[in-house]
């Protein structure tokens, strides 16, 4: 309306369109002045009808207000059935209840079972206690009759209920069902009776009151309506009055209490109403058929209802919106309104809503009114300055420059005891020839150079001159990129729109399949290259056990030593080193095709197609063997053990195949003596014979079947795996030719190609998307991209935990740098934007890092060997499920790696390439850029008092404006235009983290990345900094005078006052803070013992303690923006904040938790395992 219906009004535009509007109450929050608002954005005058007025009066009329009293129910009268109800409920039996007896079955110890026996809450006592509660004000309403009557029919509704099974009743047992019955049954309930008599003591006299009232109101043609309180209320009212013989043959009573749309809702045995066929109830009234109605405040709007001539409110109206809603009912001719209230009480209220009535009629009967003639004034003024933002077509006029600014102000950080509205002050009168000029303070959240402002001009009136200065407010704003193109606050939203989707992270994405760097090799063979060589040394505690050449195509990477774990006893290190090449050589090539596939299928037989050759990687012995073909020739096939025995070749034996199991392989342990054994010989008389001769029988050993080598024999492993020695016969037996050393080799190939693999996959990553980092060390890479999942010797669990919080200190130090201007929401927002996981899981896929984290755990299993034949086939594109947090993880992990392969430069390299749009500038050129816009404060105006606290902390400030900066609570305000502490306790709070972190990363021995998660948990606790805040004291000497009171002379005494770290915060003598501080001091003063020798001696972490603490979020601030001071104050200096961290006691405590192992673990953690599978609930 304001920005095109009124322009174009004013611009004389043709087809405007008039507005017609119809209300019932033209009010707002029951102001008057709002009808001048509604007029003016409308275009419209408020106006009752004066056309046909008088017929319009025929059928629309003003009821005659009645208030009645009714005298205090002293009745003694009271109910049988509510004392025996009582009685009963007192006396019922918490181990007798079905739920109790389930829980017990379920087991003794079972934390509901104890809650539940304390706190005696169980469905069947639940629903008692609503019938008793319900009595107990039924009682006081309506007498003992109707407590009796409201008794006895819940016990016998339930009865018939619960024994047809109806729904409303189904979340109860059928055990609790019948306990229900059997406990409501020793309720005695005397017959009510189906009669009452005038004065009857049963009844208070209050309901004797309306039933006068209804007696006096009768006439023909009778419609009315009651409103009560409570759904029991309608439907025992209702009863009364059709029992009542003073109203028993002048009304027909119908209830309307409204139904609930809400599937779940449980019934209650204490729900008397009933709610079937009440449409027909108002069709009933609107006929005739009923003549009196007993209701809810649900009948007040909303239902069309027929116009009654008498309305009563058995209870005053709550509020004014009642109040003329239900009179409104009354609008037949000569209708009555009545309000019951109890004698002596207080009905001012009634005269006060009418009061206001009377005006609100007389503000728009008037046939002509005029506006104020401050708004006179306003209306000649020119308020058509606008600002337009070209980019977007944004608009600010005066008009909405308020609005505009109050906006900006509600999105500043929120703090508990600080108002957030922008301070309007003025200068001038509005009667003055000089006009009234307006300034706007904002809050200390905002930056200085954004916070005062004043209207461009003087104006005749304060509210032109209010916009005026909100006006400029809001355009510096702008300019100062505090308000968008949009001039909204949510600075790049034009970011948060494009990763919107993003934000709401899924918990599994699809991700490119782990890379596969062997289809690459395959394809060089195909070139005929180079062939590069590298010897593969197999070592273990006994000493040199194989060594083998590695032939390749292409150069591998450098792999680390990979440890192989034989059996329980024996480890063997695996070591590649690169050596020289040579040129290719077909027949070379294919004699070495041939000696990889005699090793591997000395292992993998059935794997392999006999005679295919054609490998990625070729294996050949040792250098010294310089005949390659002759020595495949020579290990080559089979042997019997004679021959082996004429040749003397018993000292590098190959595998042993027994042929009468098929050739189950054994290893040769040695030869024993002669056995005799049976043998079945055919005979030409009797067809088989036996006979027993002695055999020569070797000793051997089961080959073993595991094929995991990385890992540690497991004990069940130990447990399956042979370590008994068998016997065979020798002339059963075959004896490979190929020495076992290479076949074990063979066994341990599939392993050390896997970690080949590993190497090659880091290499690429390496060379491709982290090219720019330049690692040297890429073992740190290996780590960073092995997930949990993969199960190898490492993974990036602790990278992840030490990049995590570089990438927050990082991200939090430039953000400081590059927005100068924003205050800590922004900064908040962003920072959260870039490190949520949501937006890392999104950059990981978007810059392809998914391909190279490895999460596939290698066994062996059903390994078999590789061909390059295969490789090269064109292979469908395979994809995998990765959780979003595993990509995030992977992210921050290789930051830690960054940062520990070459400090803070290399891990802001990497976070150039995982996030290019910010400008990661170098810590130096940061913490220079902080340090240049510190506004130094003259000496006179730095409070004396804080050398103190620089004492204190043990830190002189270079820049002593920053001190006072850290000590600024957002509700001060004073003539520097100091800033509140919230930049700075943003950025000391990452600096905290961050050194608390470094710390546990680089303890040894290493901890595991959970134990490191609980210590920073427990060190970083607003609790634990608050307590420090408070126990750090120094104690100041200080001149006080005291009055001799004999004499009235005053003399200077000196005293000693201790005063801690909060006591220098600046508040501005707010006093939601000072209160908050009494108290937190109160509860530090009962506290501060147990917890001071908990923290020095305790053998757990005080958590309970902390808990009770319950300190204020500022007290922690102070510590973090302290932290952040400093760090600006000392050019980013680490040591410089230890030596803070230190001086408080945070770090020597650290260093106590991981000197003596102090248990961290909270207690709902604890509670959570010892509960094991049951839910826990607070």
């Amino acid at each position: 309306m304001r920005d095109f219906y009124h322009p174009s009004l004013a611009a004389k535009e043709a087809e405007i369109p008039h507005i017609l509007g119809l209300t019932a109450s033209p009010t707002q929050n029951n102001k008057i002045g709002a009808l001048e608002t509604i007029e003016k954005n409308l275009n419209a005058v408020c106006r009752t009808p004066r056309i046909h007025r008088e017929q319009l009066l025929q059928y629309v009329h003003q009821p005659s207000m009645k208030s009645i009293f009714y005298a205090q129910n002293l009745s003694r009268t009271r109910s049988l059935a509510l004392q025996s109800l009582s009685k009963v409920y007192a006396e019922l039996d918490i181990e007798q209840d079905p739920y109790v007896i389930r829980l017990r079955a379920a087991g003794v110890n079972s934390k509901r079972l104890r809650d539940t026996l304390m706190s005696k809450k169980t469905h069947s006592r639940d629903q008692i206690k609503s019938v008793l509660t319900v009595a107990n004000n039924v009682a006081s309403e309506l007498g003992s009759w109707a407590t009796d009557y409201y008794i006895s029919s819940c016990i016998r509704k339930f009865g018939t209920h619960s024994s047809v099974g109806l729904d409303s009743f189904d979340f109860l047992e059928d055990t609790e069902k019948r306990y229900l019955q059997k406990t409501l049954a020793e309720v005695t309930c005397p017959p009510s009776g189906d009669s009452l008599i005038p004065g009857d003591l049963r009844i208070t006299p209050k309901v004797h009151r309306l039933i006068d009232a209804l007696t006096e109101e009768i006439k023909d043609g009778f419609s009315g309506l009651i409103f009560v309180e409570t759904r029991a209320s309608v439907a025992i009212l209702a009863q009364q009055l059709s029992l009542d013989p003073r109203t028993r043959a002048l009304f027909r009573i119908g209830t309307f209490v409204g139904t609930s749309t809400f599937d779940q809702r449980k019934s209650k045995v204490g729900e008397l109403s009933y709610t079937d066929n009440q449409s027909e109830t108002l069709d009933d009234l609107r006929s005739g058929k009923k003549n009196l109605i007993v209701a809810t405040s649900v009948l007040e709007e909303g239902i069309d209802v027929s116009a009654c001539n008498v309305v009563i409110c058995f209870q005053k109206p709550p509020n004014l919106k009642s109040f003329i809603q239900r009179r409104g009912r009354a609008r037949q001719s000569k209708s009555t309104y009545v309000v019951m209230f109890e004698e002596g009480t207080d009905s001012a209220a009634l005269h006060n809503w009418q009061k206001l009535e009377e005006e609100m009629k007389q503000k728009y009967m008037d046939d002509m009114r005029h506006l104020e003639d401050i708004y006179a004034q306003e209306d000649t003024e020119d308020d058509s300055r606008e600002f337009v933002v070209e980019s977007t077509g944004a608009k600010l006029t005066l008009h909405d420059s308020v609005q505009h600014l109050y906006h900006f102000c509600a999105t500043l950080p929120s703090v508990k005891y600080a108002e957030l509205d922008p301070i309007f002050m003025y200068e001038g009168d509005a009667g003055d020839k000089k006009g009234v000029i307006a300034k706007v303070v904002l809050p200390n959240s905002a930056d200085a150079a954004v916070r005062n402002f004043q209207s461009s001009q003087s104006w005749k009136s304060e509210k032109n001159a209010k916009r005026d200065a909100a006006f400029e407010a809001c355009v510096s704003l702008h300019y100062s990129g505090l308000l968008n193109d949009h001039l909204l606050p949510e600075v790049g939203l034009e970011e948060a729109i494009a990763y919107a989707a993003v934000e709401k992270r899924e918990s599994l994405v699809t991700c490119a399949d782990q890379l596969n760097p062997w289809p690459a090799i395959a394809k060089a063979w195909h070139s005929k290259p180079t062939i590069y060589k590298s010897t593969i040394q197999l070592r273990s505690d006994r000493g040199k056990a194989a060594d083998m050449l590695l032939l390749s195509p292409c150069v591998l990477p450098q792999a680390s030593s990979i440890d192989l774990h034989w059996n329980a006893r024996d480890a063997y290190r695996a070591s590649i080193l690169n050596g020289e090449q040579e040129k290719y050589d077909d027949a070379k090539v294919v004699t070495l095709n041939q000696i990889t596939e005699l090793l591997l299928s000395s292992i993998y037989r059935s794997r392999m197609v006999p005679t295919r050759h054609g490998f990625p990687l070729l294996l050949a012995p040792p250098e010294s063997t310089t005949d390659y073909s002759k020595w495949r020739e020579q290990v080559t096939g089979t042997n019997r053990l004679y021959i082996l025995l004429q040749d003397m070749l018993l000292e590098d034996v190959g595998l042993v195949r027994d042929m009468q199991q098929n050739g189950l392989r054994y290893i040769f342990q040695g030869l024993e003596d002669r056995k005799t054994v049976s043998r079945v010989i055919s005979s030409s008389t009797s067809g088989k014979e036996s006979s027993e001769e002695e055999c020569l029988h070797l000793k051997v050993l089961k080959l073993p079947k595991r094929t995991d080598f990385l890992h540690p024999i497991t004990s069940i492993e130990a447990y399956r795996s042979p370590t008994v020695h068998a016997s065979l016969p020798a002339d059963a037996c075959e004896i490979d030719n190929l020495p076992f050393a290479y076949s074990r080799f063979a066994m341990f190939f599939p392993t050390i190609m896997n970690q080949i693999e590993i190497s090659m996959v880091t290499e690429h990553l390496c060379k491709n998307l982290l090219s720019a980092i330049n690692f040297q060390n890429t073992e740190l890479v290996t780590t960073a991209i092995s997930a949990p999942s993969a199960q190898y010797a490492t993974n990036y669990q602790r990278f992840e935990f030490f990049g995590d919080s570089a990438l927050k200190y990082l991200t939090a130090v430039t953000l400081m740098t590059q927005h100068l201007n924003w205050h800590e929401g922004y900064l908040s927002s962003k920072k959260d934007h870039i490190v949520s996981n949501a937006r890392l899981a999104y950059v990981a896929r978007e810059v392809g890092l998914d391909k190279y984290i490895l999460t596939k755990a290698f066994t062996g299993h059903k390994w078999s060997p590789l061909y390059n034949e295969d490789l090269l086939r064109e292979q469908p594109t395979k994809t995998r499920e990765l959780s979003t947090k595993v990509l995030a993880d992977v992210i921050e992990a290789l930051i830690g790696a960054a940062w520990l392969d070459g400090g803070h430069e290399k891990a802001l390299i990497c976070l150039s390439t995982f996030n290019p749009a910010i400008n990661w500038l170098p810590l130096s050129d940061c913490q220079k850029i902080l340090a240049s816009v510190i506004t130094p404060i003259p000496l006179e105006l730095f409070p004396s008092h804080f050398t103190h606290l620089e004492d204190l902390i043990d830190h002189k400030f270079s820049s002593k404006s920053l001190l006072l900066e850290a000590l600024t609570y957002p509700s001060h305000v004073d003539s520097i235009a100091t800033p509140s502490y919230q930049r700075l306790e943003f950025l000391g709070d990452s600096v905290l983290d961050f050194i608390i972190t470094t710390k546990l990363f680089h303890h040894h021995p290493s901890l595991p990345h959970q134990t490191m998660h609980l210590i920073r948990t427990a060190l970083v606790n607003a609790n634990f900094l608050a307590y420090h805040c408070m126990s750090n004291s120094v104690s100041l000497h200080l001149a006080q005078p005291i009055e001799d009171k004999s004499t009235g002379i005053f003399s200077t005494v000196e005293t000693s006052v201790h005063k801690s770290i909060w006591h220098f915060m600046r508040h501005g003598f707010s006093a939601g803070v000072g209160l908050a501080q009494d108290r937190c001091l109160t509860r530090f003063t009962a506290l501060k013992s147990d917890i001071a020798k908990a923290l020095r001696e305790g053998t757990t972490y005080p958590w309970t303690l902390f808990a009770r603490l319950d300190a204020d979020k500022f007290f922690s601030d102070i510590i973090e923006s302290l932290i952040g001071a400093i760090y600006i104050d000392t050019s980013g200096s680490m040591p410089a904040c230890e030596a803070f961290l230190t001086t408080i006691g945070v770090l020597p405590y650290l260093d106590r938790v991981l000197a003596e192992k102090v248990h961290l673990l909270h207690p709902k953690e604890e509670l959570g395992i010892m509960a094991v599978d049951e839910k826990v609930s607070y």
